[in-house]
Order: structure tokens, then sequence, then C-alpha cells
């Protein structure tokens, strides 16, 4: 099982969710409880989910 690290809280996760949350800027990788922490600023994105566990 991969993880990474949320580039919020610096957390090891094995699920991340890619989002942006100020506009025009780099997307980072962010652990559930940060998504849901910036998901009703105006700016946020959702990009996708990254998972570690591949088949």
């Amino acid at each position: 099982m991969k993880t990474k690290i949320c580039m919020v809280c610096h957390q090891e996760f094995e699920i991340l969710f890619r989002i942006q949350i100020e506009k025009g800027k780099k997307w980072i990788f962010a652990c559930k409880s940060c998504v849901e922490k910036h998901q009703n600023q105006p700016n946020y994105k959702y990009g996708g989910t990254w998972k570690g566990k591949r088949h």
C-alpha cells in the first residue's frame, strides 16, 4: 500500500484528494479532513482522488 503526505496538515494517508484552493494556483493533495475545511471556499476545485491501493 502506497501513501502520500497531505500538503495541508502534513500527515500520511492512503487516500488523498487533488484540490485547488486558490484561483490560478497549483493543485495540491489533501486528506478528507482538510478538504472538508476548504471545500466551501469560493476558489475550491476538486480534481480527482489518489488511492495508494493499486490492482
